[in-house]
């Protein structure tokens, strides 16, 4: 009889569980869609070289499917939620977890906390987040002081293939066309080693999207490309570089803006600067290295002012909602 009631006390525990899962239904209004396939978890945990001593700050939990593989690898985890409903089912799933303090659930919206507020040292991130906010979040913490070593990520398969052009790996397949730089794919490479781990169809969702999505990892994540003064100036450079698909990177820079360098850039001394670096006359933004816009930034800043204004020195906002 003894066990019996114990039997039945745990069968009811466990409907109260898929009770609430069951009842926890993703909201279109927070881009959710919560990840139904364990073996992707397990991809993005590997990836990133998460195990026993990692320190992990997780973004958009949702259910804890990734959670639950994060926590099993020994990793401690402070995992940051927007949707109220999921905090008490986290609490109530990782109630042992959290008693021990391998796990700390934080109530917020990511994009509103300042890193250093929740994490910082040697840290890694990973996330499923929604995919509207994936600029911002990428802006938000590879120009932060308390940047991660590492982050995995859960993007669009299209964002995850621009930002891996020409650095991409085995991870996607081949599609046959000449890979071109971006405004995204350089931003992120002076911060980082991108690299497409694996495609995740739409089918291993909850609720099913209408794309597929993909595994994005980006590693070595640091300051180094840039020196005291580079930055500054660097993104200003590439998003007029950019401006106008149509016209040779030449033209586009003669209108550069939120610049901190000589007050006028004109035809003339731009042509001196591509001689001096050896870019032909008609290469358009796309078709430069990160290299090349390093010597073409560092060309151009030339005999900056300390008093000149201010440049524009945040991550450009290359994604649309």
């Amino acid at each position: 009889m003894i066990f019996k009631d114990i039997f039945l006390k745990n069968n009811n525990h466990m409907t109260i569980q898929e009770e609430n899962s069951k009842n926890f239904i993703a909201k279109k209004s927070l881009g959710q869609n919560f990840l139904h396939a364990p073996h992707v978890a397990n991809t993005m945990i590997r990836a990133a070289n998460i195990g026993a001593g990692s320190h992990v700050l997780e973004v958009g939990p949702g259910k804890g499917a990734l959670t639950e593989k994060i926590l099993s690898a020994g990793a401690s985890v402070i995992a940051v939620e927007k949707d109220e409903r999921a905090i008490s089912f986290l609490q109530e799933k990782f109630a042992s977890e959290m008693e021990t303090g391998k796990l700390k659930v934080v109530h917020g919206d990511i994009l509103d906390f300042d890193p250093i507020e929740l994490i910082c040292g040697e840290y890694i991130i990973a996330a499923n987040i929604p995919y509207y906010i994936t600029g911002e979040f990428l802006r938000k913490f590879l120009q932060s002081p308390c940047q991660p070593k590492r982050m995995v990520l859960m993007v669009q398969k299209e964002v995850a293939k621009r930002i891996t052009v020409n650095n991409r790996g085995t991870g996607v397949p081949d599609d046959k066309k000449k890979e071109k730089e971006s405004i995204l794919s350089i931003s992120v490479k002076v911060f980082g080693k991108p690299s497409y781990i694996t495609t995740v169809p739409a089918k291993y969702f909850r609720p099913v999207p209408n794309i597929d999505s993909a595994v994005l990892l980006i590693d070595d994540i640091s300051n180094k490309f840039f020196n005291t003064d580079l930055e500054k100036n660097f993104f200003s450079v590439v998003k007029s570089g950019f401006a106008h698909k149509r016209k040779v990177l030449i033209k586009n820079l003669e209108d550069v803006s939120g610049f901190d360098g000589p007050k006028e850039i004109n035809g003339e001394i731009l042509e001196k600067i591509w001689q001096k670096i050896g870019l032909p006359m008609k290469i358009r933004a796309e078709e430069l290295t990160l290299d090349d816009w390093k010597a073409v930034t560092t060309a151009l800043s030339d005999g900056i002012s300390d008093t000149a204004a201010s440049a524009t020195n945040s991550f450009p906002h290359f994604l649309p909602k």
